[in-house]
């Protein structure tokens, strides 16, 4: 990020239908039809260099027959018409095998050419269906296949990211912005065009205050290789200072090439209004996620095929997998009294599962969801619970009292509000929380694992509690249940996925199993039980074996208080 590069982008012209479909519109021949027409003209090139004898002889005559003028005079007329003739027959026969040249070898390749160009700036969307018969060959035909999934893959990144909102900027290894979302030209008042390819700078004026900014952002950029909610102000096209906090991740691919960076400026006081632009696109969200999951296995096995795609597509992933991060807390949650630390493995690219805690005084929220399925459409579920999730943590934090069993309705119907025509979404939830205030743990159930309580001395306990999955239309009020605090619980919140993930023997992991782990390990601090617990069952499912479903856990201790 330390030096300017001028952005630009060649725009080549679509070839025209003559071009790509010959003068004659002949199919590509086969390899034996074309050696055989090459033969026909080499063997009428090499007949009609046998006229050239005649002519030679005939002068022969007339060198060796000095003293017959006659004769030699009309030795001289027939060598001058056969010459005549075989120079007409000659460039006759040049100018087919030219234009066979042209036909059968400068045609296929200009068609081919042409179409790499289409697919090196995927305008695919100017070619029709019915056009695609000018290609006729099959390496044509795997290159528009091939880059038409390209092309529908990078549509839905593009949307995902546009979708969002918080301010987002791609930015490549020298700091130059690649794309930013619509949130961001929004919110800085530029339009993308103005953005992009100009140095993320742009947005740091030379001013003492932004400046500092700037280079504290490359500094951490620069030893950590991850931005971690910096306080910065950025300054807008109209000259207004926002002021904003960053969150960036350094990108890299598998061979540790640095391929760019990936950056995200939330802004606090916009909530109010990216909840309410969460509602409004929960209706394209219905409409467009019921394929989202097919279509991204069919393009991932179509771009697998093709190496040249590589570095964008880990640059592409790597960016879902950061938006699907800021949903989940970056750090353990800390309350003076309670001690958390949680972990969250998708099975995707993207998972289904999530958790988040909202810490106050004299109180402690702690909320763990796991969405029907996993994968693409399962995260925009999570985007729009941890939307909603946000207004809540607002609204506890400015007084407002909000039980458990209302937090759990307000996430109903969240999820009932981005039902369409067939299509329903459907998330298991738990939610507690800890007063110390009145000394109990309360908590409502909609369809999740029970957690389990340890006590000092005691076996473990499910905090059993009943209830239908969030997005069940018609379903009963949320149940509240309560027990007393005494200051030396333990409890261990799980997905299923840790208890219904297989090994290679076809064997899961299992409650029992997971019952003796915590007997035995819960007078570890939360981190080390946490992150051993990963390591077990990372080891029984086996190194290298794809996880069936999203694996999520937390584990809190209430302090003696």
């Amino acid at each position: 990020m330390h030096s300017t590069t001028e952005h630009s982008q060649k725009t080549l012209r679509m070839p025209s239908e003559g071009n790509i479909r010959g003068e004659e519109g002949a199919k590509t021949p086969s390899l034996q039809n074309v050696f055989a027409h090459w033969f026909m003209l080499l063997n009428k090139l090499l007949s009609s260099a046998l006229l050239l004898l005649v002519p030679v002889f005939l002068l022969g005559i007339v060198a060796l027959w000095p003293h017959s003028r006659q004769a030699g005079i009309a030795a001289l007329v027939v060598a001058a018409f056969s010459t005549a003739a075989f120079l007409y027959r000659f460039m006759r026969i040049l100018t087919r095998i030219r234009e066979f040249a042209r036909q059968e070898i400068g045609l296929p390749l200009e068609r081919l050419l042409h179409t790499i160009e289409l697919v090196s700036v995927q305008k695919l969307e100017l070619l029709p269906e019915e056009r695609r018969e000018s290609f006729t060959s099959d390496a044509q035909q795997q290159l528009i296949h091939v880059a038409r999934g390209i092309l529908e893959h990078q549509r839905f990144v593009d949307q995902v990211v546009d979708n969002m909102f918080e301010m987002m900027f791609l930015l490549s290894a020298d700091g130059v912005v690649m794309k930013a979302n619509r949130s961001a030209c929004e919110t800085t008042r530029y339009l993308e065009q103005e953005l992009v390819g100009h140095h993320f700078r742009k947005l740091f004026p030379l001013s003492d205050a932004l400046v500092d900014s700037f280079l504290e952002l490359e500094i951490q950029f620069a030893t950590t290789g991850v931005v971690r909610d910096m306080e910065a102000h950025l300054q807008t096209s109209d000259g207004e200072i926002l002021s904003f906090s960053l969150n960036g991740v350094k990108v890299e691919s598998s061979s540790g090439d640095l391929l760019g960076y990936t950056v995200i400026a939330k802004n606090q006081s916009e909530t109010v209004r990216l909840v309410n632009q969460l509602n409004r696109s929960n209706l394209e969200l219905g409409r467009a996620n019921a394929d989202l999951s097919k279509r991204y296995d069919q393009i991932k096995n179509e771009i697998a095929a093709t190496e040249g795609q590589r570095r964008t597509m880990e640059l592409e992933l790597a960016t879902s997998q950061l938006v699907q991060k800021t949903f989940l807390p970056q750090t353990s949650p800390r309350h003076e009294k309670v001690e958390v630390h949680g972990t969250a493995v998708p099975a995707a690219f993207c998972g289904g599962d999530w958790w988040n805690t909202i810490s106050l005084p004299d109180r402690f929220y702690v909320f763990i969801g796991d969405v029907t399925g996993h994968g693409t459409a399962s995260a925009m579920v999570t985007a729009a619970v941890s939307g909603y999730y946000v207004s809540v943590k607002q609204a506890l934090e400015s007084g407002v009292d909000l039980d458990v069993h209302e937090i759990l309705a307000g996430f109903d119907s969240v999820l009932a509000s981005m039902a369409s025509g067939n299509t329903s979404y459907y998330m298991t939830c738990f939610a507690c929380v800890f007063d110390f205030r009145r000394k109990v743990l309360r908590y409502a159930n909609a369809g999740h694992n029970f957690p389990l309580l340890l006590r000092s001395g005691q076996r473990v306990e499910p905090l059993v509690a009943g209830g239908e999955r969030l997005g069940s239309k018609g379903c009963e009020p949320f149940q509240v249940h309560e027990v007393p605090l005494m200051g030396d619980e333990f409890v261990f919140f799980y997905t299923d996925g840790l208890i219904e993930n297989k090994n290679e023997d076809d064997e899961p992991y299992g409650k029992r199993r997971l019952r003796r782990y915590l007997e035995s390990n819960v007078h570890k601090p939360c981190t080390e039980l946490v992150d051993e617990l990963l390591k077990d069952v990372s080891k029984f499912f086996g190194e290298g074996k794809s996880l069936e479903d999203d694996v999520t856990f937390v584990a809190c201790r209430t302090r003696a208080f």
